[in-house]
């Protein structure tokens, strides 16, 4: 019989690793959970792949697991809440997981998410968890969600958590629009620059000469551009790669003070949502560093779980990390003598996204104003170079 490795936490919160034989993952996870383990990883022995992430031994899996599923594999944020909003109603109207799962494998928005939806019908129908299938997609479903997910499993709140996913996916929706309008007039004058001063070769060389001149320049730094962009949603699947970019991120100027605020915002929300469900606070502070989206923040967060193990205060525990600011400290503290920590660190992920948009907003104003200065800089050396020309070609006709 097959035997499979696993690591879990038990009823008092504490570590727990060993090795039990079953038939299949499936079976395996069932018996863990009987003996009241909350199963954090499984993976079978003698070197076969793990089948919570989808691996196969065939090269055709290995190339959509590593290369095609990571590029193309995913969907936008605005389908990704759709999918979870919908999920959070069905469950909420009493109807049952496989049932809905039946349901969006034919009303989800997009083709990958309706396959995903009848891959985990089947796996419901076998035994299986949400989170567990889910888990199956990490190119689709983000670490935070999965932790999400297991948490409302495990506190019977699994309608909640839901809603609490798609409630943080629609304000990212949001973020982004307010992005995309702010730097649309900046992308306009970008295009503008590229087409419109080549005008004159379009009116007297033809169109042949206008398209060398525009496009055909173009289309060598859009192909440049295309494999950086393969080569790091490739790359970005590795640990190492993540924690070197993160980092970089974080030392950005004006960009890592947004990246920064984000990663809080996003750490309070799934914090907030792990002391709603009653989930030991060392393992859902485990669970919120993981999801803050920076390796960085999410490992020096993560010193505070040995103190809080020791007993002492959450807000202590965090303070001593210096990684949060004084301000979020304050009001943490606060929750903890009110006994809503909960509810108060919904309050400082408030705060924290309303200042984030105050920051990018004014981000996205002087970056547009220096890409402005740019494009000006670059229509003035057109306009001389013109003229230049032109007086040269009078000299030479003069004498």
């Amino acid at each position: 019989m097959p035997a499979f490795r696993y690591k879990a936490k038990n009823a008092e919160g504490q570590s727990v690793e060993g090795v039990i034989e079953a038939s299949d993952e499936r079976t395996a996870a069932v018996d863990l959970r009987q003996k009241g383990y909350y199963i954090l990883s499984i993976c079978k022995l003698h070197g076969y792949p793990r089948t919570s992430i989808a691996r196969s031994k065939s090269m055709f899996d290995v190339f959509c697991r590593w290369f095609y599923n990571p590029i193309f594999g995913g969907a936008t944020v605005a389908q990704l809440a759709f999918f979870y909003r919908q999920l959070a109603s069905m469950i909420r109207a009493g109807i049952p997981l496989v049932q809905t799962m039946s349901s969006l494998r034919t009303r989800a928005g997009n083709r990958r998410l309706r396959k995903i939806a009848n891959e985990t019908m089947e796996y419901l129908r076998q035994g299986g968890r949400l989170s567990e299938s889910l888990s199956r997609y990490p190119w689709m479903f983000s670490e935070m969600q999965i932790h999400l997910l297991r948490a409302g499993e495990e506190a019977g709140t699994l309608d909640h958590m839901v809603e609490r996913i798609a409630d943080m996916l629609d304000r990212e929706v949001r973020l982004r629009q307010r992005l995309r309008l702010a730097t649309l007039y900046p992308k306009i004058l970008v295009l503008a620059v590229i087409f419109i001063p080549a005008f004159p070769v379009l009116i007297f060389q033809g169109p042949q000469a206008y398209f060398n001149k525009t496009i055909a320049n173009i289309i060598p730094v859009a192909l440049y551009l295309a494999v950086i962009w393969v080569l790091y949603r490739i790359l970005y699947q590795f640990f190492s790669f993540r924690c070197l970019i993160d980092h970089l991120k974080l030392c950005l100027p004006g960009i890592g003070k947004i990246v920064r605020s984000a990663c809080h915002a996003r750490f309070y929300r799934v914090l907030a949502a792990m002391v709603a469900a009653g989930v030991p606070l060392s393992q859902g502070l485990k669970f919120a560093s993981d999801s803050s989206g920076n390796s960085v923040i999410g490992s020096r967060l993560k010193k505070a779980i040995p103190n809080i193990e020791r007993g002492h205060s959450l807000t202590d525990s965090l303070a001593e990390t210096r990684v949060l600011p004084t301000v979020a400290i304050e009001m943490l503290s606060t929750g903890e003598q009110t006994g809503s920590v909960d509810s108060m660190l919904d309050k400082v992920a408030e705060y924290t996204e309303n200042d984030l948009e105050t920051v990018t907003a004014q981000t996205t104003i002087v970056l547009g104003v220096i890409l402005l200065l740019g494009i000006a800089a670059y229509v003035g050396k057109v306009v001389v170079t013109f003229y230049l020309a032109q007086y040269g070609k009078l000299v030479n006709q003069s004498w």
